[in-house]
């Protein structure tokens, strides 16, 4: 759903992905042509399970959420939690590396899922309780826009909380060297969602190609025209 697939299975999605572009938009227009109904009757089901007491099926409840991604095809990202991107070697030496985990660890997001599957079984190869590390990761799929729409909202309130937070500090809030040394004690100013660190990680064989096409280059000479010299310059 969070990629646009609201179809009955799976099959019935993976069957449709695979139609020609132009069947594929033909399904997706008559689908969201259909997508206010469907919104309006899953909203009033819900609130009649309220009324009665009964919980919405986690299916249900996803579709409604998910609602404006009805008949849109969404780009998916791949997510697993515990696979997080390494701090770089000297950041670890400097600062400790309970330290360094702690502080610059990254959350990568993959457009490819046999790339997040490789990294989770090298991943799980090298740690020392390999044990208790499953072999398949739970994964989950995020569609990449919503996730670039949420990174942009949650950088426009940092960037509000810290202007709400000068204010109230008045003329000493305007000079950046004494807005830095002095704390208000407002902790809300400095919360992290998390969404700082979601990084994107490219297909590797996105990365093969556009390494074959660099080695191959443009097949075009890069010397410039010869001049003439001597007694015929």
């Amino acid at each position: 759903e969070r990629v646009g697939c609201f179809g009955d299975s799976p099959n019935e999605d993976a069957d449709l992905l695979l139609q020609p572009q132009d069947v594929i938009e033909a399904n997706k227009m008559q689908a969201r042509r259909a997508s206010k109904k469907n919104t309006s009757r899953r909203m009033q089901k819900a609130r009649q399970l309220e009324k009665e007491g009964l919980v919405e099926s986690p299916e249900d409840r996803l579709r409604r959420e998910y609602a404006h991604m009805e008949g849109q095809v969404g780009l998916p990202v791949f997510y697993s939690e515990g696979l997080m991107k390494k701090p770089p070697a000297l950041r670890r030496i400097f600062q400790g590396a309970k330290s360094a985990w702690a502080t610059s660890t990254l959350t990568p997001l993959y457009f490819s899922y046999e790339d997040l599957m490789r990294d989770w079984s090298t991943m799980r190869e090298r740690s020392n309780n390999k044990n208790k590390i499953p072999e398949k990761p739970q994964v989950e799929v995020f569609n990449m826009l919503d996730v670039v729409t949420s990174i942009d909202k949650d950088q426009w309130r940092a960037e509000r909380r810290s202007e709400l937070v000068r204010e109230q500090k008045g003329f000493v809030g305007k000079i950046p060297i004494l807005h830095n040394l002095i704390n208000t004690g407002n902790k809300n100013a400095s919360k992290k969602s998390g969404l700082e660190k979601v990084v994107f990680v490219p297909s590797s064989l996105g990365i093969e190609a556009k390494e074959r096409i660099s080695a191959a280059g443009s097949m075009k000479t890069r010397l410039r025209p010869m001049r003439a010299w001597g007694k015929n310059a």
